[in-house]
């Protein structure tokens, strides 16, 4: 029994080893010292690569069974937010504006609030002051919040942003069409580091059926999105369903092309504020957006912005000459133990330049080409590969 479950390892590792074909390949800059290093995937490697990076692979120059561990770190903006109590006191109401006051430390400037209230529905102006004795005030910020709960929209905007002053009291007048009743008000201190993306727009291609707007944005060529935003001409009152589709598959039959779309995103936009919908990185060529108008004339959309985030991959290399390989449809995703050290890695770290994408090898097919490299031969071996596969299973199983 031992023997045959050997021989089936061995099987196995020669199918696999049969499968494991990277179609394409970069080089890297000969390392001299050991370290951690840093480079960036360039834009057309993206649209090569599975989703995930599953089959990119790191390997040492002549070296093609020991991979290389690496980290992959995609652009975002990266936004540090501390809570700071403040409780507000002075709660009071003057017709249908509400005001509340808050006495602030001065070591923790805050400039972000969010409110809650009792009321699920409401449109309020907000005014915020500051003061250091409640005598002068000065204003800060005027905005406006909005929250709607209404099937099938529901919208909620409830962040007030102002400057960080050196005020000891800030003073918020809250002016809705019926009074509001304050439930809870949270205070933070942020703090954003912008990310690096590369900036794309596409002219939308629409059209209306049954009360249903279908907007197609094309990108050519494919980019690797992880936020965009819809640009609707001014002077425009929404608050919409939206999902984002982008193209998956596209099958040939006989009454057509049938295109496959897959799902990244599903929410609201509104006129409110210009939002920017953010999701998973994803490569596309092209996306779908459907937006529902219940009984509403549709939005006219001038464009949507997209933008691409800069991939990093980050690893530690020894002394040497190393490649990036990439292409295989049948790799599955690494799994390495960096991924759970990404707070002990450097800060700045040395960047290497990814050279231009190698041709694949093209062995031309003659009477002298070995048996191995023949790809009728390969495909004849798999075959036999699978058939012995079988029938070791089905012995086996039945002398259990």
């Amino acid at each position: 029994m031992k023997r045959k479950l050997n021989l089936l390892s061995i099987l196995l590792l020669l199918g696999t080893s049969v499968f494991a074909q990277y179609a394409y390949q970069r080089k890297l800059p000969d390392v001299t010292q050991t370290g951690w290093y840093r480079f960036t995937l360039p834009p057309a490697m993206l649209t090569r690569l599975k989703p995930g990076f599953a089959d990119l692979r790191i390997y040492a120059a002549g070296n093609d069974s020991t991979e290389i561990p690496y980290l992959v770190r995609i652009a975002a903006d990266e936004v540090m937010r501390v809570p700071v109590a403040a409780e507000p006191f002075n709660v009071s109401w003057q017709g249908a504006t509400l005001y509340f006051t808050v006495k602030l430390n001065r070591v923790e400037p805050v400039n972000l609030a969010t409110l809650e209230f009792e009321q699920e529905n409401y449109d309020a102006d907000v005014t915020v002051e500051g003061s250091n004795d409640q005598k002068e005030w000065f204003k800060l910020h005027t905005g406006r919040i909005i929250a709607l709960a209404k099937a099938p929209v529901s919208y909620t905007y409830n962040h007030v942003h102002f400057p960080a002053s050196e005020y000891s009291y800030l003073r918020f007048a809250i002016k809705n069409n019926t009074a509001l009743t304050l439930k809870q008000v949270n205070f933070h201190q942020t703090q954003t580091t912008k990310g690096s993306f590369s900036e794309v727009s596409s002219t939308p291609a629409g059209k209306t059926i049954d009360k249903q707007s279908e907007l197609l944005a094309q990108f050519n060529p494919p980019v690797l999105l992880s936020r965009l935003s819809i640009e609707a001409a001014p002077n425009q009152l929404f608050y919409r369903h939206v999902t984002i589709d982008f193209l998956y598959d596209s099958v040939r039959t006989e009454k057509g092309t049938h295109y496959q779309y897959r799902s990244m995103y599903t929410g609201v936009v509104s006129s409110f504020k210009q939002d920017t919908i953010q999701f998973t990185p994803q490569v596309v060529n092209k996306i779908r957006v459907t937006i529902q108008n219940q009984d509403n004339p549709p939005i006219q959309v001038n464009r949507i912005l997209a933008w691409s985030p800069r991939v990093e991959i980050i690893t530690h290399l020894q002394p040497g000459a190393y490649a990036l390989k990439y292409g295989n449809t049948n790799a599955f995703e690494p799994r390495y133990d960096l991924e759970h050290f990404v707070k002990e890695l450097p800060d700045s770290l040395p960047e290497l330049q990814v050279s231009s994408e190698l041709k694949p090898a093209q062995t031309p097919e003659s009477e002298s080409t070995p048996w191995f490299k023949n790809k009728l031969w390969m495909w004849i071996a798999l075959g036999a590969i699978v058939a012995i596969l079988g029938y070791f299973t089905m012995r086996m199983m039945r002398e259990q």
